[in-house]
């Protein structure tokens, strides 16, 4: 049995991830050290909305959240990351993480 997720993307529709806590992969002029690209394990990829290829690899026990909103709408990001395979812009909003 096989699974098959379509994602269509919509014109007039941009994305936002909001990212609860810190997440040091997301966080603007923050430095850390990484693993090797093949140890993956605890990691969480995180998809482009556009393409559906990795947009980038967080830990496991950080939340991110993916909204869809209209063009039209007034949404004020804290910053804008471009895809590394597709080159649209997604904007990241920071949230404090409720407990």
């Amino acid at each position: 049995m096989e699974n098959e997720i379509r994602v269509e993307t919509q014109e007039g529709v941009s994305y936002a991830f909001v990212v609860y806590g810190v997440v040091p992969e997301f966080m603007p002029h923050f430095a850390f050290r990484r693993e090797k690209h093949f140890k993956t394990a605890g990691q969480k990829i995180i998809k482009c909305p556009y393409c559906q290829k990795t947009f980038i690899t967080i830990d496991v026990i950080e939340k991110v959240e993916l909204y869809p909103h209209s063009r039209k709408a007034q949404v004020v990001y804290h910053e804008t990351k471009s895809c590394k395979t597709c080159h649209r812009l997604v904007g990241v909003i920071y949230a404090s993480r409720s407990a």
